[in-house]
């Protein structure tokens, strides 16, 4: 099968105008199944309405240590050729990996950890690898915590790249729920500018709905696109006074991102040229069906892209 069948139609000065989608869309198969990062028990079978569904190109996913359903995925991906990502980020931020940790043990246990996961994930092909920075730290020990950070990828960055692999360090909120170190996209570049010095495969992701929590929106883009490696679509989310990183579906309470949103990020992805891939980032919440927000996702890209086109056409 060739890549994703989304077409958007308009009209424009009279003219029906059918168009696809320019960019590969993906899905993280974590976030619309989360019970697959509890158990890799009948993994494959669980993956594999994403792996069969034609929306989808690219399917990111934590690390699968079981070798056998591994081998499902890739037998069962066969007739469907979908690529896969490696996501580290769950794990780094739920069990507490620092790769920015000022103790050069912790920084050293947790570059470790990561390039353990990036060599299974290169021997069986993956080509890229989604991770984000440790905690935030403020006052006195931020510059030492940024230098180890930087430290840090390029020891990840100089392992991926034996194996042809892309790493992309994604950007988090700094003071509202996640809390990273790596936080908004100028303060990141010069991170990842640092890092470019030793290893040229590492690049930002920039998350849709990260921006209300870091008071960011698409435009900021356009001042850094060789550093754009991947991006990422879905909500913030308002409860009360609170911002939070729990990645709601599209028009579900305090939902922050609507496909106005999502139009003008892909407005800005065409003006700096942009050849990356689009992932879903899209949870279910309490008693929600993820068929539901994954059906509604796709209805908001499509809406999207038709506003889209609009603008450019």
């Amino acid at each position: 099968m060739g890549r994703n069948m989304l077409y958007g139609y308009v009209i424009k000065d009279g003219h029906e105008i059918v168009a696809k989608f320019p960019w590969d869309v993906g899905i993280v198969a974590f976030m619309i199944f989360p019970d697959l990062m509890q158990s890799t028990r009948d993994f494959s079978e669980r993956l594999k309405p994403l792996i069969t569904d034609p929306f989808f190109d690219l399917i990111e996913m934590t690390p699968i240590a079981d070798d056998l359903e591994w081998n499902k995925v890739v037998e069962l991906n066969k007739s469907y050729r979908k690529k896969f990502a490696l996501a580290l980020q769950p794990l780094i931020i739920n069990k507490g990996i620092n790769i920015n940790a000022v103790d050069e043990q912790e920084r050293r246990r947790a570059v470790e950890f990561v390039i353990s996961e990036i060599r299974r994930a290169g021997m069986r092909g993956l080509k890229a690898v989604g991770l984000c920075s440790g905690p935030n730290v403020e006052g006195p020990n931020k510059e030492a915590a940024t230098e180890a950070l930087i430290k840090s990828l390029v020891e990840i960055s100089s392992e991926a790249s034996k194996y042809d692999m892309k790493v992309f360090l994604e950007t988090f909120d700094t003071a509202w729920d996640r809390k990273r170190l790596a936080g908004l996209l100028p303060d990141t570049v010069r991170i990842v500018e640092r890092v470019r010095d030793s290893a040229k495969n590492i690049y930002i992701m920039w998350d849709l709905s990260h921006a209300p929590l870091l008071n960011e929106d698409p435009s900021v883009l356009r001042s850094y696109p060789e550093f754009v490696g991947h991006i990422h679509i879905g909500c913030g989310k308002r409860v009360g006074d609170k911002l939070l990183d729990t990645h709601p579906g599209f028009y579900r309470p305090g939902a922050l991102n609507t496909e106005v949103d999502v139009a003008k990020l892909l407005g800005v992805l065409h003006d700096i040229g942009y050849r990356g891939s689009i992932s879903f980032e899209i949870r279910p919440e309490q008693d929600q069906n993820p068929f539901e927000v994954l059906n509604s996702g796709k209805g908001v890209l499509l809406r999207a892209f038709q506003l889209y086109l609009d603008m450019i056409l």
